[in-house]
């Protein structure tokens, strides 16, 4: 059973890090003594020996739910579609989807491990965040001590593939960071048992083809191409007012692909007033207001993901995102629920929120219980559909809200025992319509009325 995203993968990294920069620190120290190097044997492990761990499985477990083929090797730098800005005094207008992200808290590593430690874990969860950015196609554009700028979107993808792709990867680290990487830490080090002080803040945004300039900044030999934009620049001050493993959101990127109200909140945080009182104070939009050359005054409105809520949407397991103590995914050995597109013909799996699909694209959802259900389960099962439909155009043609298909009756069928019982199929057909968000959630109940299943599938249309 599925219970975190790549752990192992993570653990690996990190004894492997910790092996390498220990044995660097003792390489230095030994140099500067008056042992000669060959007084002592020592292991070292570079990038290009059997012992340095091939990080790319994180990507290919986040990229096989996501139904990405492939491996994205993109390096740090120059975004590739605009290397050819560079020392150049070219410019050039594209959109582009900003991503701010810094370990919160990573300053205290340094009152409880010694230098090489802290050097290995900073490194191991920059190195799964790298990943996890191109694993959902993004592009990482530099670091910034603990933090590190990605981009998202290109001159090959569509504007709505990179949001969807930028907001999939907020979610995913948060996941990541709470499921897999305090958990081993936490494992990892006795002398710091409780490791969630960790965390990551993310800022987000995007920007349009108007409002996005790209351009090579610096001297001939001492460049880099780089986006200017209020949206770019606005990353990092979303980023700035984020809570640990939280992601804020600009309204730009909310605005564009019309976002659901429901998967973000306004943020709050609480505080100490001079009467001595606990208050809470909400952020709707950056703290700052901006004037522009005509005196007008400018707030810019910006959400939290709910990322408890839109966790719920990611194609991973429910046996993985009920491990999540918010989640409302309920796991069943046997039963799997899935959608598909209709495609000359063929139906090919649409994992949930993987891509942004055209309108008027058939869809069809497909609930299947195994021989495992039958043998395990109080009959006879009570399945239903739901359907939850967003966004100002739904809202337009009065089908925004949540619709109950009528629930379907499970019988325990009396060939289930038969080796040539492949199992049972619940199918409802549907297509897309409206732009934005949209789900469909699966509830199983057994006979006592007990939810023994439960999972959402999301869908993006553009």
């Amino acid at each position: 059973m599925i219970k975190s995203i790549s752990r192992d993968t993570f653990s690996r990294m990190l004894n492997n890090e910790r092996k390498k920069t220990f044995t660097k620190s003792v390489y230095a120290s030994e140099s500067f003594s008056d042992q000669s190097f060959h007084s002592r044997t020592v292991i070292t492990s570079d990038s290009s020996t059997p012992t340095e761990f091939n990080q790319e499985t994180i990507q290919s477990d986040i990229r096989s739910a996501f139904g990405k083929p492939g491996t994205n090797n993109g390096t740090i730098g120059t975004h590739p579609d605009f290397r050819e800005l560079a020392d150049t005094d070219n410019q050039e207008h594209h959109y582009i989807c900003s991503l701010f992200l810094d370990i919160k808290n990573s300053t205290r590593l340094t009152f409880i491990y010694d230098l090489h430690e802290v050097v290995a874990i900073k490194n191991t969860i920059l190195k799964a965040a790298v990943d996890t950015v191109r694993a959902m196609d993004g592009h990482v554009h530099r670091f910034m001590g603990d933090a590190l700028l990605a981009f998202f979107g290109g001159k090959q993808q569509s504007k709505e593939e990179s949001i969807v792709n930028a907001i999939n990867c907020t979610s995913v680290l948060e996941a990541l960071m709470t499921g897999t990487i305090i958990p081993v830490l936490e494992q990892t080090y006795y002398q710091d048992p409780k490791a969630d002080y960790l965390g990551f803040r993310i800022g987000l945004d995007y920007g349009p083809n108007d409002k996005v300039l790209w351009s090579s900044y610096g001297l001939r030999g001492v460049s880099e191409v780089t986006p200017t934009s209020f949206y770019v620049d606005v990353a990092s001050k979303l980023q700035g007012i984020a809570g640990k493993n939280k992601a804020m959101l600009g309204d730009s990127i909310l605005s564009e692909v019309d976002f659901p109200d429901d998967f973000t909140r306004v943020r709050s945080r609480t505080q100490i007033n001079a009467k001595g009182e606990c208050e809470t104070i909400e952020t709707p939009t950056l703290p700052r207001t901006y004037t522009d050359k005509a005196g007008k005054q400018h707030r810019y409105k910006v959400r939290e993901l709910s990322h408890e809520k839109y966790r719920d949407l990611l194609p991973f397991g429910p046996e993985l995102k009920q491990s999540f103590l918010t989640s409302r995914c309920v796991n069943c050995s046997g039963v799997l629920f899935k959608c598909y597109r209709s495609i000359n013909g063929h139906l090919i799996e649409y994992p949930s929120v993987s891509s942004a699909l055209n309108k008027k694209e058939s869809l069809t959802f497909k609930t299947t219980l195994s021989r495992e259900v039958y043998q395990n389960h109080n009959f006879p099962l009570e399945l239903q559909l739901i359907k939850t439909n967003h966004g100002k155009e739904a809202q337009l043609f009065k089908n925004m809200g949540i619709y109950r298909y009528p629930k379907k009756i499970v019988f325990r069928d009396t060939n289930f025992s038969s080796p040539f019982f492949a199992g049972d199929s619940h199918t409802h057909h549907d297509s897309t319509a409206y732009r934005g968000l949209h789900t469909m959630e699966a509830i199983i109940k057994d006979a006592d009325g007990v939810v023994i299943f439960r999972d959402f599938i999301g869908v993006f249309i553009k």
